[in-house]
């Protein structure tokens, strides 16, 4: 995705909110326009079309992270684990910070129709286990990860348990230990809570160690 404007960020984010609360069939371009502060003529000189504009949100999402793991994988001077670790701090902050977003993604991926959106969330999502895989079939030939590692349910099982977590924090918060916090420290702590979590499961899947 090419680089993109401040306006055309203003536009995606005022979608991207509207497309959550409202479903992408319940929301108009007209809906975004006006919320965006634009005119309709704007969006589609931008964007072309409504579905157009749902595709510029996820490649917008996802392009970060694919740039971050890119610059993991060649990173020479972090160990295994350590990139591993620091691809959990990754999506937790990343997922947790973007709700409206992964409110999207659950809908389009269960979506039954064929849908050119779907089909491009996959895309993304084999591009980036292609990305990840390496960092683990590496440490694998090194003799420092296991062999018998499933990659697939690996990050798997790390989107799942964070993709989870998102609805859980209403019923957590309500926890007598987290019922007193600040919304900003509750959240902190259940990310830090998280992120250990599943630090401990992956290093016990990668080197059967605790």
């Amino acid at each position: 995705m090419e680089e993109i404007s401040e306006k055309q960020l203003s536009i995606l984010k005022v979608a991207e909110r509207l497309f959550a609360d409202q479903g992408f069939h319940g929301t108009s371009v007209r809906d975004i326009a006006q919320e965006a502060d634009v005119n309709i003529a704007m969006i589609s000189y931008y964007f072309g079309s409504k579905d157009k504009l749902l595709e510029s949100i996820v490649k917008y999402r996802m392009k970060a992270s694919q740039k971050f793991i890119q610059d993991l994988l060649v990173d020479n001077t972090m160990k295994p684990l350590d990139k591993i670790y620091a691809m959990i701090d990754r999506f937790i902050n990343k997922m947790m910070g973007e709700q409206n977003f992964q409110c999207i993604m659950s809908r389009e991926q269960l979506n039954s129709e064929k849908s050119p959106v779907r089909d491009l969330i996959w895309e993304l999502k084999r591009e980036m286990l292609g990305l990840m895989q390496p960092i683990v079939t590496d440490a694998q030939e090194a003799g420092i990860f296991h062999k018998d590692i499933d990659v697939v349910m690996l990050m798997t099982s790390l989107f799942g348990t964070i993709h989870q977590i998102i609805p859980a924090q209403k019923l957590l918060r309500n926890d007598p230990e987290f019922r007193d916090l600040d919304e900003a420290t509750f959240k902190e702590n259940l990310k830090q809570r998280l992120s250990i979590h599943l630090k401990k499961l992956f290093k016990a899947i990668l080197t059967h160690e605790f």
